[in-house]
């Protein structure tokens, strides 16, 4: 086991974000969340500028990013249940599939607290998306200095116009060796957290249920870092 390497970050985040059920739409998420909470006016005044600016309170905010949480949470759960059975051979594609439900809640979260769509025209991300994606990622794992970049780049996302400042502020080279570190970070814990479960997968029964508690708890307890980051830095 001392001779299995972390995995390549980068190569397993390129192909979580090929998957067709990363995507979320914008405009239809916000509408069908917040639709249950306000007034369909409101709901047109927060497609067209944010939750933020649409004046949307605090508590229903939290309420939705919360909801939002424990829905990918426990469809992570889920996934994880029914992907228990086998050896490693297996993990490269639990890690994948695990990334689709980190890239959904991400958006989401996002969408919440104010920043712009996440998928170009096309409906592929640039890479100054999944830079603040992957930035999203750091914070989730808990990686030094992603928390004030997140918190300078809602402020600079709020100072201009969005679909500029998000490709030009990624492209500053301060900003890649943070970018390197997290993918680094990210693949060592993400690497220990699969091996963990790999050590009882040789019990079907056992690894399933292990897998499943193991995702539940990973995966809330990051989304709910973002979560917080996110809500003490929105995009206003």
């Amino acid at each position: 086991m001392s001779n299995i390497v972390p995995f390549d970050f980068d190569e397993v985040l390129a192909v979580a974000v090929k998957a067709p059920m990363i995507k979320i739409d914008r405009a239809e998420f916000l509408k069908n969340n917040f639709s249950r909470e306000v007034e369909p006016k409101m709901v047109d005044k927060i497609v067209q500028t944010s939750p933020i600016k649409a004046g949307v309170s605090e508590h229903i905010l939290k309420k939705i990013a919360s909801e939002c949480i424990k829905n990918e949470t426990y469809n992570v759960s889920a996934l994880s249940f029914g992907t228990g059975f086998g050896g490693l051979i297996g993990i490269p594609a639990d890690l994948a599939q695990y990334l689709v439900h980190v890239l959904r809640i991400s958006q989401k979260l996002a969408y919440i607290y104010g920043y712009p769509s996440m998928i170009s025209i096309d409906g592929g991300m640039d890479d100054a998306t999944k830079n603040i994606i992957l930035l999203f990622i750091g914070m989730m794992y808990g990686v030094k200095g992603t928390e004030k970049v997140i918190a300078n780049l809602s402020v600079t996302l709020a100072e201009q116009i969005a679909k500029n400042i998000s490709r030009e502020a990624l492209t500053k080279t301060a900003w890649y060796p943070l970018l390197k570190e997290i993918c680094k970070q990210v693949g060592i814990k993400v690497t220990k957290d699969t091996l963990g479960k790999a050590a009882v997968k040789s019990i079907p029964v056992l690894a399933s249920i292990v897998s499943a508690t193991l995702s539940y708890i990973c995966f809330e307890k990051n989304a709910e870092r973002l979560h917080k980051t996110l809500r003490e830095n929105p995009v206003r």
